[in-house]
């Protein structure tokens, strides 16, 4: 079965209220494809989510409901390999290196990365890893 790298910040969006179409769309990538993330992706989710909750965008049991659903997506933590690659990738694309990580494993691993991140879309392309 073919992998796909998830980007939180795209998994995130489909547990949203108004999650945007071309998020919604993305999840049909499941239907083929492996989800393939850095071990950094469930601090991102746990961070993002602690921070819904704190500013009054998620309740205690919404924030617990979220996280239970979103780590049962079907997913393989993968590691993105050398530490300074990361860091030129970064500075190569003007990336954070949080997003320099999701490339570099999609780099890695030859499979396309599933963002809406207008960045990383851009530095994907840059580098020749398709965008799912």
């Amino acid at each position: 079965m073919n992998s796909f790298v998830l980007d939180a910040s795209l998994a995130l969006e489909w547990f949203t209220v108004k999650a945007p179409p071309a998020a919604l769309a993305k999840r049909s990538l499941f239907e083929t494809h492996v989800a393939i993330v850095p071990p950094l992706w469930r601090f991102e989710v746990i961070n993002a989510l602690t921070t819904w909750q704190r500013r009054g965008d998620l309740t205690g049991n919404q924030t617990g409901g979220i996280l239970q659903d979103i780590l049962k997506l079907p997913i393989a933590v993968v590691d993105p390999g050398d530490p300074e690659m990361i860091v030129v990738t970064a500075l190569a694309h003007n990336l954070s290196a949080y997003d320099a990580t999701y490339l570099r494993l999609a780099i890695l691993t030859g499979s396309p990365i599933a963002t809406l991140d207008k960045a990383l879309i851009t530095a994907a392309s840059e580098s020749g890893v398709a965008v799912a």
